[in-house]
């Protein structure tokens, strides 16, 4: 059985959407300006010009309503419910405990309180191959090079602002249907031709 790692955030979560809101309105409400510096960066921390003591003082007053709030992305339980006994899945995310404590909870709600989850893994390559995964899931652009630099095909799961990636065993997703089709078509070709 093949092994798709996912990631979290952006993924399974739609927390980056919502992380995405919440700095509009602080940099709207406490700037009364758009500092907005590069819109296609999918971190917060990297889209505007602000301090680090901003970028901190703003996580930390955030993280924990966002991830706690966020929904699951549209369609993710679908398809996850269609491939589940097609794939083995594992999940490679960066956050801390207590962050994956609250994903740990959401996916109990849905009844996927069986994946493995590696936390605080911030370059996640190395997890891929100890895991020996052939798929990743992930929004994170440098992530996803690195895994296909290491034969590991990377479906990049990219919002509107991101860029393509345009690289070998990287496969530009928006929704998670787009995945559904990529996996099935590719492990499970119709034998009519």
């Amino acid at each position: 059985m093949k092994k798709i790692a996912l990631d979290l955030d952006g993924v399974v979560f739609d927390s980056e959407n919502l992380y995405r809101v919440i700095t509009e309105i602080y940099d709207t409400d406490t700037f009364k300006k758009d500092t907005v510096v590069d819109n296609t960066q999918r971190l917060f921390q990297k889209r505007y010009n602000w301090s680090n003591e901003v970028v901190k003082k703003v996580y930390e007053e955030c993280f924990e309503q966002t991830l706690s709030t966020c929904h699951f992305m549209t369609g993710f339980e679908l398809v996850y419910n269609k491939l589940k006994d097609r794939f083995s899945f594992i999940i490679v995310t960066s956050r801390t405990d207590c962050e994956t404590e609250i994903a740990k909870k959401k996916l109990k709600e849905i009844g996927l309180d069986n994946i493995p989850i590696f936390n605080k893994e911030h370059t996640k390559v190395e997890r891929f191959i100890k895991e020996k995964v052939d798929y990743i899931i992930d929004d994170d652009e440098e992530i996803c090079i690195s895994a296909a630099n290491n034969n590991i095909h990377a479906l990049y799961f990219k919002n509107n602002a991101a860029n393509r990636i345009d690289k070998l065993r990287v496969i530009n997703v928006n929704n998670w249907g787009e995945i559904y089709k990529y996996l099935i078509l590719k492990e499970y070709p119709s034998k009519e031709e």
